[in-house]
């Protein structure tokens, strides 16, 4: 017996491309909105870092009746300014003069520093806001 065309196994080069080309396609789609959901993902770390701060502080005030800016050790003892995976950073805390109201920020770092929700802030009165274009979004 001969061997013939039909008793090659494998693929053609057309097919490959075919499939190569399918594979670029859903990966075209895919990446993006992997990615949008990482930095999602990131931002909910952000917002608890936020209400970890605020927690803080909520206690420091219930031992000083105001709240403070310090946070060091005689003030609310914080372990670090950012959250532990690093994506945000406390940016500032804003106090009122009395000291009795109180804004805290964060900033994006590293890898979430192009979130288009931009700084996240809490308020003492629990008002959270996003600085970004698309704030809207960032609730």
């Amino acid at each position: 017996m001969r061997a013939g065309k039909a008793d090659c196994l494998g693929f053609s080069l057309i097919e490959m491309v075919v499939v190569l080309t399918l594979l670029a396609i859903l990966a075209a789609f895919a990446i993006p909105s992997y990615q949008a959901s990482v930095r999602k993902a990131r931002r909910v770390e952000g917002k608890a870092f936020l209400h970890t701060l605020m927690m803080a502080q909520e206690r420091y005030y219930a031992g000083f009746n105001r709240y403070t800016a310090d946070t060091g050790p005689k003030g609310l003892n914080l372990p670090a300014s950012s959250q532990p995976g690093g994506y945000y950073l406390l940016f500032g805390l804003d106090l009122s003069g009395d000291a009795q109201r109180l804004k805290i920020t964060v900033s994006p770092q590293g890898a979430q520093a192009t979130d288009s929700c931009g700084d996240l802030s809490l308020d003492s009165t629990g008002l959270y806001a996003a600085s970004g274009s698309a704030a809207e979004e960032c609730r």
